[in-house]
């Protein structure tokens, strides 16, 4: 016998499930690993583009301040607070991973969520995380 059941009931069923699955795989409190990192002592801005910058073509340059921090050229596991790269996503797509503070990225026309992150040596974000976002359309 199949026993109906509301949409309500469904999206309240799926929604609880997924908790379940998501608080089961992630962990909690000091067990994640974002817990055990680091904090930086740099802070970090986009300069360009600006928040609701219109670009034409399909390169965008981007340029980014970093204060309290250094790049350095290589991956390491001996992690320090001042040291590491930055982490380029275009709508949470990874985009680039680079070892400098001005650099171009292919766009595509539309609406997009740029996100610059000082990560560290290792590539893994500090805890908080050093990052900066801004929103661009490219026609």
């Amino acid at each position: 016998m199949i026993i109906p059941i509301s949409r309500k009931l469904r999206a309240a069923l799926c929604i609880g499930l997924l908790t379940t699955l998501l608080s089961a795989c992630s962990g909690s409190g000091d067990d994640t690993p974002t817990a055990k990192r680091i904090a930086s002592t740099a802070k970090m801005s986009i300069i360009e583009p600006a928040q609701g910058a219109r670009i034409t073509g399909n390169r965008m340059r981007v340029a980014i301040s970093l204060e309290g921090g250094k790049i350095i050229p290589q991956a390491t596991k001996d992690i320090k607070a001042d040291e590491g790269h930055m982490h380029l996503s275009l709508d949470g797509e990874l985009a680039t991973m680079t070892y400098g503070l001005d650099q171009e990225i292919e766009v595509t026309p539309g609406r997009h969520i740029l996100q610059v992150e000082f990560v560290a040596g290792d590539h893994a974000p500090f805890n908080p995380r050093v990052i900066a976002a801004r929103q661009i359309t490219v026609e």
